[in-house]
């Protein structure tokens, strides 16, 4: 049993779902258009009924123009679109956000750490990294309580002053100024990634929360393929 037909008459929740690899998404197409499966070696079809819950952090329809992601699958998941805001929109959320992560890390510990002094700094960060950066600080606050870190690849502190942002052209237009500017952070990152990874596929899309294969064509894109390691 997959999980449509264990979730018939419920909800199946797709997270990441423009991590999908393309020749899948005929299949889950096909699934959402019939509201048919085929448990794997049965030749029958199965009737289900799921309600479809679709996330990603992806602009799906960059990512259609890109012909990553098929445009019928694309149309037929946003019947209803729910946009959640970037945690650097809403950062009186923090301090909720912390608490409930101290209750399912560590219950009744770590509270005295989070002082309304560490609340203040914790709202001034940016939080490019949204909610799974807050949650790594807050793990990684109570994993040294006692102890100061010492990994010198220990991640940026909120507090520390945002990197450098690059020289803005007006001379060319909001959107390709902006796909640009995407485009150079991808190939900075993805380089920096391979350097710490030291070529290694597989830890860096692990250290990056990517599907491999998606990383794979992201270094693709950007020309460095050949930094992958030939071990991997």
């Amino acid at each position: 049993m997959g999980a449509f037909e264990a979730a018939h008459g419920g909800t199946v929740f797709l997270d990441e779902i423009g991590e999908l690899p393309l020749e899948l998404q005929p299949k889950l197409l096909r699934a959402l258009e019939t509201r048919e499966i085929r448990r794997v070696g049965e030749t029958a079809a199965r009737k289900v009924d799921v309600r479809v819950i679709a996330a990603t952090n992806r602009r799906l329809d960059r990512e259609v123009n890109r012909g990553t992601f098929r445009e019928d699958l694309f149309y037929r998941l946003s019947v209803v679109d729910v946009r959640v805001p970037p945690l650097r929109e809403r950062l009186d959320d923090i301090e909720l956000l912390v608490r409930a992560f101290l209750r399912n890390l560590r219950p009744g510990k770590g509270t005295a750490l989070f002082t309304p002094d560490v609340f203040d700094a914790l709202r001034r960060h940016d939080w490019p990294g949204n909610v799974r950066e807050l949650r790594n600080y807050v793990e990684r606050c109570l994993v040294f309580e006692s102890t100061p870190p010492t990994n010198s690849e220990r991640p940026r502190a909120p507090d520390d002053p945002p990197p450098a942002v690059g020289a803005v052209d007006i001379e060319v237009s909001f959107r390709d100024g902006k796909e640009r500017a995407i485009a150079e952070y991808e190939r900075r990152y993805m380089a920096e990634l391979l350097r710490w990874a030291d070529g290694n596929l597989s830890r860096a899309a692990r250290k990056a929360n990517m599907d491999r294969v998606n990383l794979y064509r992201v270094l693709q894109r950007h020309g460095l393929r050949e930094q992958i390691g030939s071990g991997d």
